[in-house]
């Protein structure tokens, strides 16, 4: 028996593995959700008539909801951008009914990730940084290399256990 340690010692099992996706051919329907133009990847070009949904667009967000929920048997989602886009996308698709088989994401930009806050349970959009103070708590918070794929987010706790009420006293 293999322990996750010494299967991926320089890796931690939580965080999000990235990789292209495999063309399907079993998938009747391609909806590609991407942040940005600049986010595509070549990949899109090789599915048969795909719906691609721009997350510049204004209206993004109402046609992604309707796709969702309106998502049959036999349809695909290519999530594509940076985490915090990505993995705020895979929860809206879970949430409508969509099961993890039936997405892939694709990491095509570096940027911002999701930090949930275990003080106060604020999950908030940060750079890349390992500190940051939390916005709902004002508690400055480290981000450990934990990911919570339910919650789509890297766990930030309080770096200091001194001060672990930050600006507001309970």
């Amino acid at each position: 028996m293999t322990d996750r340690h010494s299967a991926a010692p320089d890796r931690l099992h939580s965080l999000p593995r990235y990789r292209q996706p495999l063309p399907r051919e079993s998938v009747t329907r391609h909806i590609v959700a991407m942040q940005s133009a600049a986010a595509c990847s070549p990949f899109v070009g090789e599915l048969e008539q795909p719906l691609v949904l721009d997350g510049e667009s204004a209206d993004f967000s109402r046609r992604l909801h309707q796709v969702l929920v309106g998502a049959t048997i036999g349809s695909h989602l290519y999530i594509m951008g940076d985490e915090a886009f990505i993995w705020r996308i895979h929860g809206e698709a879970r949430s409508a009914g969509m099961e993890n088989d039936e997405i892939d994401i694709i990491r095509t930009i570096a940027g911002a990730r999701r930090v949930y806050c275990v003080h106060c349970g604020l999950t908030q959009v940060a750079g890349p940084e390992a500190l940051l103070t939390c916005l709902g708590c004002d508690v400055g918070l480290e981000v450990r290399e934990h990911f919570s794929r339910r919650l789509g987010a890297y766990l930030g706790v309080c770096t200091n256990p001194d001060q672990p009420y930050g600006g507001v006293r309970p």
